[in-house]
């Protein structure tokens, strides 16, 4: 694509190896020989097959050939809204390929290649890249001192509780200044087609990682560079802080499901240990610290692979795994199903395997005081079906032990061979369900009683509300259509007695189906609701044209609800949109008083090529007088983007 470079060159593949093989798209046909591990096809030992398959970026060739007979069933296919179109696959670096390839959810589609054929595979849909970098001195700071005394966000949820809320010792934003924010700095994520990693912030740094492997320690007032670590790997988590032998350390958890602890100053490794389960654990939360042990939620790449007739679905399911803070050794795992059991066999012949799935997709909520530790789950893969998928489950945070189970959807088996389309492939369970996860952390706050209550939002559109101690529900209330990619999808605020709620109703033109994407204010002790607004697109366009669009960033964005998980502070709410567009509201009003649109190439500092896309996943986080957002997300065909945008009002200039 003219004008494009750099990490725009294969940007809606999911991050970490998503989903090639989907629901319909059955004309994959893996050979007999085994899929390269990620061993086989390392950076180092594959340079100079993929240099040698360079040339191969034109349609013809054996890249060309393989896209044809093992991807374009599901990519030239306009119908399959769940699968990025040919046009998409523009943007992704070789470090994410390579895994999703290898050891991610597209193993289907490499299985049987040979190496030569893998490169010249990886290089057909990445043809450049920023396989490499390295910081530009002119972006590197000249006062690398990283201070650790005060932190404005240590993880995902800003404190234990998920709340993400800000106090006034965290933000100084309020309504008489955030009319007044403007650009500060920009800083462009590597090799990456999304911005989807959650950073931690000090005083005077911002940590934040990549999708392509990169971590790095920015200055958090210009952006510049205080260290930079590529680790080769696909960083999916948000980043934590923690303590390792008493030094400060950055936490996440790569896909692979190894967890990493960096020396918070310097950058190096301190250690990196796997904390999988299962061979099908993958790792998609944010590992949490607390006293010596970390807890890492576990994620199952099944959901993926099932699309595929041949895997045997499926045995893999999600998990809280506890590790230990000084070498990242094992100290308890908590399986959310038993180990699955042969059941029956597919349509065509390939063995079931059952119960699987209720994976766990962001961070835990952990409450030290009463030694606890809370997720929410999303669905079971296969049947037969499990009491702890769709659930608010509480454990014992010395011993893994389930205390109780809130479960909000019975009966919710699917995976990505279902379709809402067209036929289901063999591996769909029957009955299939909605696909209704808690996908968004669960958010421990306190009502007015005094009494500890979760708040939990669904992808069913629903927010429940369950006491702390039994998890006995005291409300819900739907405030969307719900559906497999809508609903509330990575969560929601709470703030001063109010709960937030982000709508991400997708606008599909499902039968009977009437999405409601905006934002929604609810009373933390009734479920009545405070305010209302709806989200529009503004602009006219459709199906069709989101996958006949030959660039990544149309004039008009299909998608435009709110997706990404919001944050609050005193009389704030912060939401980004699904078509890039940054919105503050007024937290009594739900008036918006300040907006910013992402979507337009920015000169970042560090001399990466820049685009902003999507804001999803991670969402806006505050630090001081400044406002940061990430921006760009290539996952279900929403625009890329690799940009940490960095706001801040001019009258603190």
């Amino acid at each position: 694509m003219p004008g494009l470079h750099g990490p725009f060159r294969l940007w809606a593949i999911l991050a970490a190896g998503s989903m090639l093989g989907l629901a319909g798209c059955d004309e994959v046909k893996p050979q007999n020989k085994a899929a390269p591990t990620e061993t086989d096809v390392s950076a180092e030992s594959d340079a100079a097959l993929i240099e040698a398959a360079a040339e191969d970026v034109a349609a013809s060739g054996p890249g060309h050939d393989i896209y044809v007979a093992r991807c374009a069933a599901c990519h030239d296919n306009p119908e399959q809204a769940r699968a990025p179109s040919f046009s998409a696959l523009q943007s992704m670096g070789s470090a994410q390929i390579r895994f999703a390839l290898t050891s991610g959810k597209m193993q289907a589609q490499a299985a049987g290649l040979e190496r030569a054929e893998l490169a010249a595979l990886m290089t057909y849909l990445s043809p450049g890249g920023e396989e490499g970098y390295v910081v530009p001195a002119d972006a590197s700071c000249e006062d690398k001192s990283i201070s650790f005394e005060t932190t404005y966000v240590e993880r995902w949820g800003v404190e234990l509780d998920n709340a993400r809320y800000y106090s006034p010792q965290k933000t100084s934003l309020t309504k008489e200044n955030v009319g007044d924010l403007e650009l500060a700095w920009v800083f462009g994520l590597p090799g990456a087609s999304d911005a989807r990693s959650h950073p931690v912030i000090t005083e005077d740094t911002m940590f934040v990682g990549a999708s392509s492997g990169h971590a790095f320690a920015l200055d958090r007032e210009t952006g510049c560079v205080k260290w930079h670590n590529d680790l080769k790997v696909p960083l999916r988590s948000g980043l934590s802080l923690g303590e390792v032998g008493g030094k400060p350390a950055i936490l996440f958890q790569d896909a692979t499901t190894k967890v990493h602890a960096l020396d918070g100053a310097t950058g190096e490794i301190l250690w990196a240990k796997s904390a999988a389960v299962v061979p099908e654990s993958m790792g998609t939360g944010t590992p949490i610290q607390v006293g010596d042990r970390i807890i890492v939620p576990l994620s199952s790449n099944d959901v993926g692979l099932s699309g595929n007739p041949q895997h045997e679905c499926c045995t893999g399911h999600g998990a809280v795994a506890a590790i230990s803070a000084e070498d990242g050794s094992p100290i308890w795992a908590a399986h959310m199903t038993e180990p699955a059991q042969k059941t029956t066999l597919s349509e065509v012949g390939t063995q079931l395997w059952g119960p699987s799935g209720v994976p766990i997709w962001t961070t835990p909520t952990l409450d030290p005081a009463n030694n606890r530790v809370y997720v929410g789950t999303g669905e079971n893969t296969s049947v037969p079906a499990t009491d702890t998928s769709d659930s608010i489950i509480a454990m014992d945070l010395d011993t893994g032990d389930f205390l109780w189970v809130y479960q909000a959807t019975e009966n919710d088996t699917w995976n990505l061979a279902c379709s809402n389309w067209g036929k289901d492939g063999p591996n769909c369970p029957q009955p299939k369900g909605p696909d209704f996860d808690f996908g968004g952390s669960i958010t421990l706050t306190r009502m007015a009683d005094g009494r500890d209550v979760l708040v939990g939002g669904q992808k069913s559109g629903v927010v429940h509300v369950v006491d702390a101690a039994s998890g006995e529900l005291i409300w819900k209330k739907k405030v969307s259509a719900g559906s497999a990619l809508g609903g509330i999808h990575w969560g929601l605020t709470v703030a001063n007695g109010t709960v937030f709620v982000p709508g991400a109703d997708p606008p599909f033109p499902y039968p009977g189906y009437e999405p409601n994407p905006g934002m929604t204010a609810l009373d933390l002790e009734t479920g009545d609701i405070k305010w209302e607004h709806k989200a529009e697109r503004g602009c006219e366009t459709d199906m069709a044209a989101m996958r006949a669009a030959t660039s990544p960033w149309p004039e008009c964005s299909f998608h435009f609800a709110y997706s990404a998980a919001p944050s609050s502070s005193d009389g704030l709410v912060f939401a980004g949109r699904l078509d890039g567009l940054m919105t503050i509201f007024d937290a009594d009003t739900g008036e918006i008083l300040w907006s910013y649109d992402t979507v337009q190439e920015f000169d970042a500092v560090n001399g990466v090529s820049t685009h902003g896309g999507a804001i999803d996943n991670a969402g806006p986080i505050l630090a001081g007088d400044m406002l940061y957002v990430p921006s760009g997300y290539s996952t279900f065909n929403e625009m890329p983007g690799n940009a940490i945008i960095a706001f801040k009002p001019a009258s603190a200039e």
